[in-house]
């Protein structure tokens, strides 16, 4: 049995450890060209701030491939041949042909759309490890300390086209790091942009083009809290703000931006408009890709159009609770998945159960923790909503039906997700979960239990 995973994110990490676990003697090859290691992709913040180094955000040992006989191969996927069940690479190297295969590639970054952003210095992302390194010389000048040696330099053959490649920067051109950046798309990877430059002593402009801050998951009144601490850090906040275009000056680098509220000086651009699942290298192989997004579609084995091709992590479209196809780009679910799809491969009989969703970040200094549907706009839910002012200040918001808990949305506070997870799953009655909330509670020393009445 020969197993080909592509991708070493954390779908396709787990899945070759499950598969090893499951398979002592099987041959299990991982293919990627991102890094040699895997690493924790939503730690990449504190990296470039320099609060973490390179090797504090990867999980697993770096001999686990010699340790666990994996056969690494460091190179881009091209291509499959479905009939031939072999796998195509770049930079002339020989295809591998496999008995299963994994298709664990993840998402790319949504590309700037705007006329005129191609091809500029100082346009960029935070998503992949060549992000990081590109984002870290735009801020301080310098690679960073405990850079890994070169990590694009196996990309040489192939550097013109490969997302992976190193790119030049702004900071190089100007013979200066960053001092007027701009920050547009009001996510998760936008405000950990922009605290990185908080962090490095900058005043970045924050554009969003919604009315509000990240409103897929956050109300008006939750989110007007997090763009009042962003400014109260600095940050110029300014919502509603369209990009229309981009211009660059004579050395390449991006100088200006037009928007539909006036011009705007810059001299780098972190572009955060969510990521898209990387699948176009698989456009005519033959496997089934949404219309729309161009997700691997799969069954609840993980299972693609073709029997022997299996998906997971974020180019995986599985099917959502309201019967929605697309992605789940959540760490946690790349994580489960990739445990499933190795057992599906082994013919084990298993399928994945989406369970029900949670996640926490820090949103600047809030604490944000949420579970359930929340922002679904679920037939017949109603919102209890509490807030906290005093020696903690903190909102809570419970969503519920038919007097029964089926979302949490909570700021300024931490909650143990696991606890609220179970109400939901047990269908808890809502003066239940509130006479019970401090259960979940999960702050610090010295911080005072939650009071629901003054």
């Amino acid at each position: 049995m020969h197993i080909v995973i592509v991708g070493n994110g954390v779908a396709g990490t787990e899945a070759a450890l499950e598969a090893r676990r499951r398979a002592p003697d099987a041959r299990i090859t991982v293919v990627s060209e991102e890094t040699d290691h895997f690493f924790s992709r939503t730690a990449l913040m504190y990296v470039a701030i320099g609060q973490l180094a390179h090797k504090d955000v990867e999980p697993l040992e770096r001999d686990v491939y010699e340790r666990l006989n994996f056969v690494r191969v460091r190179a881009r996927a091209t291509g499959i041949d479905l009939e031939a069940r072999q796998l195509h690479l770049a930079g002339g190297l020989p295809s591998l042909t496999y008995d299963r295969l994994l298709l664990a590639c993840g998402s790319r970054p949504r590309p700037a759309p705007w006329e005129g952003a191609a091809g500029l210095k100082g346009v960029g992302h935070l998503v992949t490890m060549q992000d990081l390194n590109w984002f870290t010389r735009e801020l301080w000048g310098n690679e960073g300390h405990d850079q890994p040696e070169r990590p694009w330099a196996h990309l040489e053959a192939s550097a013109a086209d490969s997302p992976y490649r190193r790119r030049d920067t702004a900071a190089e051109a100007h013979g200066q790091p960053t001092q007027r950046p701009t920050v547009v798309g009001g996510g998760l990877i936008g405000i950990e942009s922009i605290e990185v430059m908080a962090a490095r002593g900058l005043k970045p402009i924050f554009l969003i083009r919604e009315d509000a801050f990240w409103p897929i998951a956050l109300d008006t009144q939750e989110a007007t809290w997090i763009a009042d601490e962003l400014r109260h850090h600095g940050v110029d906040v300014r919502l509603g703000h369209n990009i229309t275009a981009v211009h660059g000056d004579d050395k390449g680098c991006i100088a200006r931006l037009e928007t539909d509220h006036g011009d705007i000086e810059t001299d780098l651009l972190m572009v955060a408009i969510g990521v898209m699942p990387q699948t176009g290298w698989l456009e005519g192989s033959g496997l089934e890709l949404q219309e729309r997004g161009g997700g691997i579609v799969v069954d609840e084995q993980l299972r693609t159009s073709d029997p022997h091709v299996f998906a997971a992590g974020d180019c995986a479209a599985v099917r959502w609770f309201n019967d929605w196809v697309r992605p789940e780009q959540l760490w946690y679910t790349g994580r489960d998945q990739g445990r499933v799809a190795a057992a599906a491969m082994l013919d084990a009989d298993v399928s994945y159960q989406r369970g029900t969703w949670y996640n926490s970040a820090k949103l600047m200094d809030i604490e944000y923790t949420t579970a359930g549907l929340v922002n679904m706009r679920v037939e017949g839910e109603e919102s209890w909503r509490f807030e906290e002012k005093g020696k903690v200040r903190s909102t809570t918001r419970l969503v519920h039906k038919d007097g029964r808990l089926i979302g949490f949305n909570a700021l300024g506070r931490r909650w143990d997700h696991s606890i609220i997870v179970r109400w939901i799953e047990e269908k808890r009655p809502l003066p239940w979960v509130k006479a019970h909330l401090n259960d979940a509670r999960f702050d610090t020393e010295f911080v005072p239990a939650l009071r629901l009445s003054n």
